[in-house]
C-alpha cells in the first residue's frame, strides 16, 4: 500500500464475479481519503474471485486497519451484504491490524498487529484473504494493468515488460516498443496489480525503465488511478 495524494471516487460499487451470480457491495464514505479508496480498490480486486465475493456479502462485523508510521487508517465495516469503509479507526471496530502500510507490498513484509483476533478469529481470518486478493501471472496482470492504462491519450500505446529474475519477457501492443520496464517478478506483480505506483518504485530502485519522460509521468499518472480505483 503506497502513498498517495487525496481523490475523490465514486461512492458505491457493485462487483460481480464471473463464474457464479455473486455481487459484492463495495461502498466508501463520502470524499473518501486515499487509505479508503485504496482498500477499496483491493476489495474489488478480491471480488472478482467467486469465493471471496461470497465472503464480501456474507461477512459481518467491523476491521480497522491502522499505519504504524503514519496518520492513515480506516474501518472496513461489513454487514447487510457488503462492506462501507470509512477513514479512521471506529469506536466499534471488533478487529483492529496495525502496520507499517509502506512496506505491506513488500516480499517479505513484517507481520501486522492484530488485536481482537481472539474473540473474532473468523472475522480476522476471512479478512486477511480479502486484503491479499489472487493474482495472475505477472505477464497476465500487465496486460490488465495495460488495457487500463491506454484509455487515456498520452501513454504509451505500446511496452516491454522484462522479468530480471528468469530474462522472460513480454511486449504488449505494437512493437517496436515505446517504453520498457523491467523488474523482478515480485516488484511487476506489485505494480501491475496496483500495490504500488511505478513512479515510486522507480525511485526507489525497485523498478527499471527506458522511455520518454513524458510516457512516465502517463503511466504513473495511470498507476495511481489503479491503485485507487478510479479510471
Amino acid at each position: 500500500m503506497g502513498r498517495a495524494a487525496d481523490f475523490k471516487n465514486e461512492p458505491s460499487t457493485n462487483v460481480t464475479s464471473a463464474r457464479m451470480n455473486e455481487t459484492a457491495r463495495i461502498e466508501v464514505e463520502p470524499d473518501p481519503v486515499p487509505i479508503v479508496l485504496i482498500l477499496a480498490a483491493t476489495l474489488r480486486r478480491a471480488a472478482r474471485t467467486p469465493k471471496l465475493a461470497h465472503a464480501i456479502g456474507r461477512t459481518k462485523g467491523n476491521v480497522a486497519l491502522k499505519s504504524t508510521v503514519d496518520p492513515q487508517a480506516a474501518t472496513m465495516r461489513f454487514g447487510d451484504g457488503g462492506v462501507m469503509i470509512v477513514r479512521g479507526v471506529s469506536d466499534d471496530a471488533d478487529v483492529l491490524i496495525s502496520a507499517d502500510i509502506n512496506t505491506m507490498s513488500d516480499e517479505h513484509p513484517p507481520s501486522p498487529r492484530v488485536a481482537g483476533v481472539g474473540r473474532h478469529p473468523k472475522l480476522a481470518f476471512t479478512v486477511s484473504k480479502l486484503l491479499d486478493p489472487p493474482h495472475g501471472t505477472w505477464q497476465q496482470e500487465a496486460q490488465r494493468f495495460f488495457e487500463f492504462a491506454t484509455r487515456k491519450p498520452g501513454v504509451p500505446q505500446s511496452m516491454r515488460v522484462v522479468c530480471t529474475d528468469d530474462g522472460s519477457e513480454l511486449t504488449i501492443g505494437n512493437p517496436p516498443a515505446a517504453y520498457e520496464l523491467h523488474g523482478s517478478r515480485h516488484a511487476l506483480l506489485n505494480v501491475f496489480c496496483g500495490n504500488t505506483v511505478l513512479g515510486q518504485d522507480l525511485l526507489d530502485g525497485k523498478l527499471f525503465a527506458v522511455g520518454k519522460l513524458a510516457h512516465l509521468a502517463e503511466l504513473t499518472g495511470r498507476s495511481l488511478s489503479w491503485m485507487l480505483g478510479q479510471e
